[in-house]
């Protein structure tokens, strides 16, 4: 049964190709090697790892830096992990030290946000669906989600972007 405080959220879904292995791809999502170079919106912005625990149950925690010097906190937390097919992750904001807190620009942004990465062998190259919903949101946090629907796939995109590149210089 479903607490009347939550709120059903259509999830945003995204694809995008990548002319790379899905192994690689894969392992571009699950190495903070890797993540470090690219998880980030646009060029200029750099990602320093905490914490890089990429299992399930693990988490990572990551300051990204954009170039005026503006820090920001994120929290992943790993539930699955299936190489090289598929990860499911939480997505927090938070401080240095881990600890969950309100998106500082979006006080009505949901708290906790799932992330599904698919990844699809298609010859040499790799289908990427990327499934982004809220978790149990409040009236408000479902709200704020939905008025800013058609703006999901520019933050996303721009890491996407980030990636392509990526793979493509390795």
């Amino acid at each position: 049964m479903s607490n009347a405080n939550e709120h059903t959220v259509e999830p945003t879904i995204i694809t995008r190709e990548f002319d790379a292995p899905r192994q690689l791809v894969f392992d571009a999502w699950t190495q903070a090697k890797h993540l470090k170079n690219w998880m980030f919106p646009q060029p200029g912005w750099t990602n320093d790892y905490a914490i890089a625990d990429i299992r399930p149950g693990g988490s990572d925690l990551y300051k990204m830096t954009a170039p005026n010097g503006h820090e920001m906190w994120l929290l992943t937390k790993y539930e699955e992990i299936t190489p090289p097919e598929s990860l499911v992750f939480r997505q927090y904001m938070s401080n240095e030290a881990g600890d969950i807190l309100p998106n500082p620009q979006r006080p009505n942004w949901p708290k906790e946000l799932r992330t599904t990465i698919k990844l699809e062998k298609i010859g040499g190259k790799t289908k990427l669906t990327l499934i982004w919903q809220p978790i149990n949101p409040s009236k408000e946090e479902a709200e704020t989600f939905e008025a800013s629907r058609a703006q999901h796939g520019n933050g996303w995109s721009g890491g996407l972007e980030q990636l392509k590149s990526y793979l493509a210089g390795l």
